[in-house]
């Protein structure tokens, strides 16, 4: 009987998932900006489940699989990347809940970013960093469940475009034979707030490049409306020029992107389905759209989720816990190789940057 716990560290919030074997013992959700106050919430939540036997803490852009009573200040730097430890955001809480999770000695564990899986190949990393942060390779876990389950096959034999969309940022993986081949990072995809990769000589004028700024111009900041919600977007763009202008330059960036990944794939007649996560790709209307502009390509769906409250992602890190410890999901952890990940986030980048903080 294992007990474990994934925490998925949200923009908009972090969500916190419990199972016992398959039965779920924690299933709730909190805002990130409770958690930037107040990082001692998270441990409150952790500590209300007893005799866990390990956790997936929040991990950030990863490392190879390492327990947080080992980190150091240099591996949370890495799973960050922040220099300015005095900027407050959601990053810098993530750093301040590891600390404290090391402290508590809570049985926890940093999972692997996308760029550590040397189910990867190398020259696909080469010059990238956001890959897919760990919770996105959780997010896939859980939409490989979904295919083993749903279609009655085992892990080896799931194939499918994972679109995550979520409050910040939109992701896309690419997964073949239960592995994660390749993958679109939220800081490379135009998302609801993130603008997605920037032209080099945007970048040039911009000078001074901080998180903010990739946090920052994406289809909200197009539309002109920082605090609409999506489903606002969505009721409004047929009326209004400026988020229509919004809405069809982020579909355009998607699509564009789920036809660049389907490139990686040996063969495209392998790619199943296009499954949507995140809170978000629950609106029908976004499902209709995706499906509608890849109608002659891959079937839409929507991930099936595995609790109430939680996103994919914290589901995905509970079974990545529980696999890791020799449970149910076994063999999917065995199969998508977090054991065997490797590596820096920063290997393989040949443009030269400022390392002096690093």
């Amino acid at each position: 009987m294992y007990r474990v716990i994934g925490i998925d560290p949200g923009s908009k919030s972090w969500d916190f998932f419990g199972l016992e074997n398959k039965e779920i013992i924690l299933d709730t959700s909190i805002p990130s900006n409770e958690l930037i106050e107040e990082p001692s919430k998270a441990l409150a939540i952790i500590k209300s489940v007893e005799n866990i036997d390990l956790i997936v803490a929040p991990s950030g852009f990863g490392l190879p699989l390492k327990r947080v009573s080992d980190i150091t200040e240099e591996d949370i730097f890495l799973t960050l990347l922040k220099f300015d430890t005095k900027e407050k955001n959601k990053l810098i809480g993530l750093g301040e809940i590891l600390r404290l999770i090391k402290a508590e000695k809570i049985p926890g564990i940093i999972i692997p970013g996308v760029k550590h899986l040397l189910t990867i190949p190398r020259y696909r990393k080469v010059n990238k960093i956001d890959m897919g942060t760990a919770d996105k390779l959780c997010t896939a876990v859980t939409g490989i469940r979904d295919q083993v389950e749903r279609l009655k096959i085992n892990p080896k034999s799931t194939n499918f475009i994972m679109v995550e969309i979520g409050y910040g940022f939109t992701s896309v993986l690419a997964i073949e034979n239960g592995q994660v081949i390749d993958g679109i990072g939220g800081s490379n995809i135009m998302g609801l707030r993130a603008c997605g990769s920037l032209d080099g000589e945007l970048a040039y004028l911009i000078k001074n490049i901080n998180k903010k700024d990739i946090y920052s111009g994406g289809l909200f900041f197009i539309s002109g409306h920082l605090d609409f919600t999506l489903k606002d977007i969505i009721l409004l763009a047929k009326k209004d020029a400026q988020i229509k202008l919004a809405f069809d330059a982020y579909l355009s960036e998607l699509t564009k992107a789920i036809h660049a990944i389907s490139s990686s794939y040996s063969n495209k007649d392998k790619i199943a389905e296009i499954l949507l996560a995140g809170r978000s790709s629950e609106l029908q209307y976004i499902k209709e759209t995706i499906s509608n502009c890849l109608e002659d390509l891959f079937p839409v769906k929507l991930m099936k989720s595995y609790g109430n409250i939680s996103k994919h992602a914290a589901q995905g890190a509970a079974f990545i816990a529980n696999g890791l410890l020799g449970g149910e999901f076994e063999p999917i952890i065995s199969n998508i190789k977090i054991k065997e990940a490797k590596g820096s986030i920063l290997d393989d980048i040949y443009i030269p940057f400022d390392k002096h903080n690093y």
